[in-house]
């Protein structure tokens, strides 16, 4: 085997994924994706059952769910103009966003809200008020208990109650609206209705008390507001008050100041007027510097003059300069306290006139609401609605059951088709037989004899039901699928120098001396001289199969392996395939293992292949003990029996792994047992769809011994009870021969 090859096989068993990185590269991602969904559909039953009982849970439920009924109460939002108008012109402003109805239903839903409407009276002695519990056991169930219906108690408290109406609550804006809608769901219509109009009711009495109260708020910070405009004003009057005596001392040095000027146009400085002039001049220069350091002074204009005394000369150093200085920022401290006066003056009387509008119309930009329509009693249920509880039912289901099959998928690790199994070995598939029903055989062989009544099944009496080249099944499918297998081992290489075919399995039970067997029947049926080998002395299956003894008087390969017969000797040729001749395995061995000596092996194979055109070696499992190890290099073509969903992948990953230790080449594997379906058609390479049983039942498995298996002749029947068992089978052909 390629180092490749068991490279993906480690890498797609080290996760225990069977759509692993071996099995993309082999099909690519589309081929997973398809063998995925193959193998889900091949779990189809858990979907269906889990639809089935989505069904039931949604019919059960419907009937339990007791019907639940809508009323609505409806607001239409408002918002008062910010403007002086009567009490009754109220303009239907849109609201400025989503964001103030989002506040409204806050508003409405919440705790304290519910709490006032459940505390009303009227709420609490609606009939029905408190839903009672629904008791989803059956009715039968609750007679068979004796549980006694459920009957109403009184409400409980407004808290517990206020969470109870939150939950039969929902507000929703209609679109492009204003309209509030107040739904309650609730199992009696009356109630639905009452608690609906009781809540629009408690909402609309809320915004009634908290627009007086805003009013009354908002009148008493404007009163306050106004108070303090006026106290500041008052203060700036005052301070432009205490510059008058320096104003009109200012005013006195002006007008005297252009009086010197004309003069001095006229006189010379030592005319007597001029003179004169000039003495007044400094009289009122004098006076408006002591009225201008008086008010400068003054202790409401102190921290003012403060600021301003680095842009003051020094008296005594720029009389001139101090006179100049003091003049102009005299004028400029009156300027100020003017505009002070007239912003204040302003701001007073904007505050008087807003109180007066508070008191006649309320703040602007109010909230209010009124009932648009009020709720109606229901007639007819809202829920529950059946769609939507068989819609839940049936997704659910669906849904369960995928997930059900997913798992089981993940957790598969069993071959279920031959694109899957050679995708994870890298091995090619010789054939793929499927599971034979033997009903369908008897069926075909009852018609053959009906049609030829001449012929016997006398001969084929003993066989196998499972042996299928027979009078009337050798035209069937099932021996189309074992001439496949013939014709894909003719193909491995040249027959002449190929004659040697061994068959072998990782456990029991996977159907390799059945496979032995009918290839064994199919190559002799090509007129090939043919020798049928029973190289499994633990378990030997062969005799079974043909009905004959285990311990024929000439012998079987034991004695041959044991040195006391030749293999010319315990050849039974009397077969009713003329073709085909068979070695048993003979009387029983103590330890047969040791009996598998490679020199003798050489010869009776040897002799064989010089006197056969084909040999067939039906070999014990690979696993339970290394026999077929032993016989392995001997043999021309090495075939490896695989059951569909039977053995496990660590155990073909374990014989691939074993194989390749002993440096034995596997030259191809029978994908064994398969039930074939439509889906798998193309999967398995099959020819047809037939309905068939399954077989074998799975093993436990391990890889030092057998299992169940068991040690040589632990499970072996003696010769009485084999004739025993030969001669029910006898009966039971003969009975559905009718002969």
């Amino acid at each position: 085997m390629r180092s490749q090859d068991k490279s993906d096989l480690l890498e797609e068993y080290s996760d225990d994924d069977s759509y692993s990185a071996s099995s993309r590269a082999a099909g690519g991602g589309s081929g997973q994706i398809k063998r995925l969904v193959m193998a889900l559909l091949g779990r189809w039953y858990w979907i269906v059952l889990c639809m089935l009982i989505g069904w039931g849970w949604a019919v059960y439920a419907l009937d339990k769910t007791p019907n639940r009924y809508t009323a609505t109460t409806t607001l239409l939002m408002k918002v008062q103009v910010d403007q002086v108008l009567s009490r009754d012109q109220i303009a239907d402003i849109p609201l400025e966003s989503m964001e103030a109805m989002n506040t409204t239903m806050a508003q409405i839903s919440s705790l304290d809200m519910l709490e006032r409407v459940a505390a009303r009276q009227d709420v609490r002695e609606l009939p029905g008020l408190v839903p009672l519990p629904v008791d989803w056991r059956p009715e039968w169930l609750q007679e068979k208990m004796g549980v006694e219906p459920p009957v109403a108690g009184p409400p409980p408290q407004a808290a517990n109650l206020a969470k109870m109406i939150r939950g039969w609550l929902s507000l929703s804006v209609r679109p492009v609206t204003r309209l509030l809608d107040i739904r309650i769901d609730h199992p009696t219509p009356e109630v639905a209705k009452a608690v609906a109009d009781a809540i629009a009711s408690e909402y609309l009495a809320e915004l009634r008390s908290d627009a007086a109260m805003n009013r009354s708020w908002v009148i008493e910070l404007l009163s306050e507001e106004a108070e303090d405009a006026r106290e500041l004003l008052e203060e700036a009057t005052g301070s432009l008050v205490t510059y008058n005596q320096a104003l009109e001392s200012k005013t006195s040095l002006d007008a005297h100041e252009a009086i010197v000027a004309q003069l001095e146009q006229t006189y010379l400085p030592a005319h007597p007027k001029m003179m004169g002039a000039l003495a007044e001049l400094k009289r009122l220069q004098d006076h408006f510097i002591k009225d201008f350091e008086i008010a400068r002074k003054a202790p409401s204009e102190a921290a003012y003059w403060e600021e301003k005394a680095d842009f003051l000369p020094n008296f005594e150093q720029d009389p001139e300069g101090y006179l100049r200085t003091g003049r102009a920022l005299l004028m400029s401290r009156v300027g100020i306290l003017n505009k002070e006066i007239s912003n204040r003056t302003s701001l007073y009387s904007g505050m008087l006139k807003r109180i007066e509008e508070s008191r006649v119309n309320g703040e602007g930009g109010e909230l209010s609401a009124e009932i648009e329509n009020l709720a109606r009693t229901p007639v007819f249920p809202s829920s529950p609605v059946p769609k939507s509880f068989y819609t839940k039912g049936l997704g659910g289901g669906f849904a369960a059951g995928l997930a059900i099959a997913f798992v089981l998928v993940r957790l598969d690790s069993k071959f279920q088709t031959v694109a899957q199994l050679e995708g994870t070995t890298g091995i090619a598939t010789l054939a793929a037989i499927s599971d034979i029903n033997v009903a369908h055989l008897a069926k075909a062989e009852k018609l053959y004899y009906s049609k030829h009544p001449d012929d016997s099944p006398e001969p084929y009496i003993d066989w196998d039901p499972h042996l299928v080249f027979r009078p009337g099944t050798s035209s069937t499918s099932y021996a189309e699928m074992y001439r496949v297998l013939r014709a894909s081992v003719s193909l491995l290489g040249d027959e002449t120098k190929r004659k040697i075919t061994m068959f072998s399995s990782a456990l029991p039970g996977e159907g390799k001396t059945s496979t032995s067997v009918n290839f064994a029947l199919a190559a002799a049926g090509q007129r090939k001289k043919t020798l049928l080998i029973d190289l499994d002395l633990r378990k030997p299956s062969i005799h079974k199969a043909f009905g004959i003894p285990r311990i024929p008087e000439s012998g079987g390969i034991s004695d041959c392996l044991a040195g006391d017969a030749h293999i010319n000797d315990v050849i039974i040729r009397d077969c009713p395939e003329k073709n085909l001749h068979i070695v048993v395995s003979g009387k029983r061995v103590g330890q047969p293992g040791e009996l598998l000596n490679r020199d003798k092996l050489k010869m009776i194979l040897a002799w064989a292949v010089e006197n056969y055109d084909i040999v067939v070696l039906d070999t014990a499992p690979l696993l339970a003990v290394p026999d077929s190890r032993v016989i392995a290099p001997l043999v021309d073509n090495f075939c490896l029996i695989v059951r569909a969903n039977y053995v496990p992948k660590g155990a073909v990953r374990r014989v691939l792994e074993v194989l390749e230790d002993d440096e034995s080449k596997l030259d191809g594997i029978v994908f064994n047992g398969f039930v074939e379906t439509r889906r798998a058609i193309g999967e398995n390479y099959s020819y047809g769809y037939y309905k068939t049983s399954r077989y074998g039942r799975s093993y436990q498995y391990g890889y030092g011994s057998y299992g169940s298996y068991g040690a040589y002749g632990a499970d072996d029947e003696d010769e009485a009870e084999s004739a025993k068992a030969l001669e029910k089978r006898r009966k039971r052909r003969r009975k559905q021969m009718k002969v």
